[in-house]
């Protein structure tokens, strides 16, 4: 059998040549789509959450009234919660607190002051004058406060007990800087939304409005361990996503979607309300759904490569099995069976298979490559070097054999010959061919 294989092959070697041609586009057609809907998926996940905006992937939790007894383990376990909720990915955080109302006395009509603290208050406003906080009651206020109070580096003001059900006592500040808030840090979610006053605060369950003034900025550490009641803490954490793996990714959006579960569960009655808020898990969310549409696309091109090539390895496959029809007719003729026939067949086919994935699994790798590096995908972050993954060799493999089993099928198919004046007029025809087939394979 492998003589006679030899000898054909040797004397059919430019039919071969075209069938291994033709599988092996196929096969490469399907490792370049396998590599596609692997490797640059995962690829594509991990630069969209790479080029993310930073407010796209930061983490916060907000909690509401709390004791100033209980504020600092509140923070601290907050804290660890949302770093804990991003790992593996390193997080930087931050985290502002207002307190509750207290009296501001010897203003005449009745007002109200309240103290914050703000982590990176030097990322956050400018020092118009004065300089920033250091000491445990040295504080800065804003300047249409010190406008209005008539405040300015070296004033002390006296802080009323606080308006709440167990109020702490009074307090007396020293003003030791004046700041300009800077846009776009936040100073939205301040009580006064970073006005500085209100003339016409009306604060919950007040009867009547006060004027408000605020806040007074303390360094964060200084306001919790001040004892004052919170009437609302932030804290947000940034992970550092410069560098993503898709398995991590999906583990910290699990993990954010069951963070305010868990807040609950520890911080208890410690907090009236508490929420986790991130734009994470759906930022996450819309990458692979678009690139699951991508994907679609990718499958839908390989199902259309697959078919022209069937097609194409079908037309190629009766070329051949005419043009090998006398020869299989004297063969059997002579006494070469059905089996041995199939035999023959499944025996080149499988070579045809191995040598077409073998050259087809490092040509997909390197045309991927090639691809990756076209301004489309380079341009979205998406260029690669050249590499075999375990998806693409399994389907340049499936690929091939189904290929090869269509060759089969082909070579069986039986011989387009009408009765015995055909037959022998096949066997006169193929006679002369069969005899030099023979003898190059003894050659």
């Amino acid at each position: 059998m492998l003589t006679l294989l030899a000898g054909r092959a040797r004397a059919q070697w430019p039919l071969l040549a075209a069938l291994l041609a033709v599988v092996t586009v196929g096969a490469t057609l399907l490792g370049v789509c396998a590599l596609l809907v692997t490797r640059t998926a995962e690829q594509a996940l991990e630069v969209a959450a790479s080029r993310a905006a930073p407010e796209d992937v930061e983490v916060t939790a907000y909690t509401v009234t709390m004791s100033g007894a209980d504020a600092r383990s509140v923070a601290d376990d907050t804290r660890e919660l949302l770093t804990s909720t991003l790992a593996p990915f390193p997080a930087v955080t931050a985290a502002r607190a207002s307190s509750v109302m207290r009296s501001l006395p010897g203003d005449g009509a009745e007002s109200v002051a309240y103290l914050s603290g703000v982590e990176g208050l030097p990322q956050r406003a400018d020092l118009v004058t004065g300089r920033w906080p250091g000491g445990p009651l040295e504080t800065v206020v804003l300047e249409p406060t010190a406008r209005l109070l008539g405040l300015a580096p070296g004033s002390r003001v006296r802080l009323g007990p606080e308006k709440a059900r167990d109020p702490a006592p009074a307090m007396e500040v020293t003003v030791v800087g004046v700041v300009r808030p800077l846009p776009g840090t936040g100073w939205d979610r301040d009580p006064l939304a970073g006005a500085g006053y209100d003339l016409a605060y009306v604060a919950g369950g007040a009867l009547r409005p006060a004027r408000a003034f605020g806040p007074f900025l303390l360094d964060f550490g200084a306001l919790l361990d001040s004892r004052s009641a919170i009437s609302q803490l932030e804290i947000t954490a940034r992970p550092d996503l410069s560098a993503p793996d898709r398995r991590d990714l999906a583990t910290v959006t699990e993990s954010v979607l069951g963070a305010d579960r868990r807040l609950a569960r520890i911080l208890g009655d410690r907090v009236q309300i508490e929420r986790v808020a991130s734009r994470l898990p759906a930022e996450l969310l819309s990458a692979r759904e678009q690139q699951q549409v991508i994907n679609g696309a990718v499958l839908a091109i390989a199902v259309l490569g697959v078919v022209l090539t069937a097609t194409a390895l079908a037309l190629a496959g009766r070329l051949t099995a005419d043009v090998r029809a006398g020869e299989t007719a004297l063969l059997a003729a002579m006494g070469t069976g059905r089996g041995r026939l199939a035999v023959n067949a499944v025996a080149e086919a499988v070579v045809l298979t191995a040598v077409a994935a073998a050259l087809a699994i490092p040509a997909s790798a390197v045309l991927h490559a090639a691809l990756s590096h076209l301004p489309p995908m380079a341009g979205a972050g998406l260029a690669t070097s050249p590499g075999v993954t375990t998806g693409q060799v399994l389907a340049v493999l499936a690929g091939a054999l189904v290929l090869a089993v269509l060759l089969v099928v082909l070579a069986l198919r039986p011989a387009p010959v009408a009765g015995d004046r055909g037959r022998r007029e096949l066997l006169a025809r193929s006679g002369a061919d069969l005899l030099l087939l023979a003898l190059a394979a003894g050659g």
